[in-house]
């Protein structure tokens, strides 16, 4: 039988999310997120392996400019240009591969 912790309250929910978080980290499992993610991930992760996927997912998001005005900015850009090249199609069927030609920041996000 796995052990289940319920708390009532708001000082229990502090203590222990705050005071002893690290006793309180771990979730429970998932089987069927495990099998199809195999472990990785940030939603079905736990322990070690959820806060260096929350690490790397927050520095990523942060090199993107989150928290700061820029990254609406940026994906407004990057959608503009996007809905651009569509229209360019006419309906027709058409690959859309980000690689050759596509910048990413400062060149329109053209592809």
């Amino acid at each position: 039988m796995k052990r289940t912790v319920v708390l009532h309250g708001y000082e229990a929910v502090k203590e222990a999310l705050i005071d002893l978080g690290e006793e309180f980290s771990g979730r429970g499992s998932f089987p069927m997120g495990e099998r199809v993610n195999k472990g990785h991930g940030i939603v079905f992760s736990n322990g070690k392996t959820w806060k260096e996927m929350r690490r790397f997912s927050l520095m990523t998001l942060r090199n993107l400019g989150m928290g700061k005005g820029s990254i609406e900015d940026r994906v407004q850009e990057e959608a503009c240009c996007l809905v651009e090249e569509f229209r360019k199609t006419n309906g027709a069927a058409k690959s859309f591969i980000m690689g050759s030609g596509y910048q990413p920041t400062g060149g329109g996000g053209r592809v």
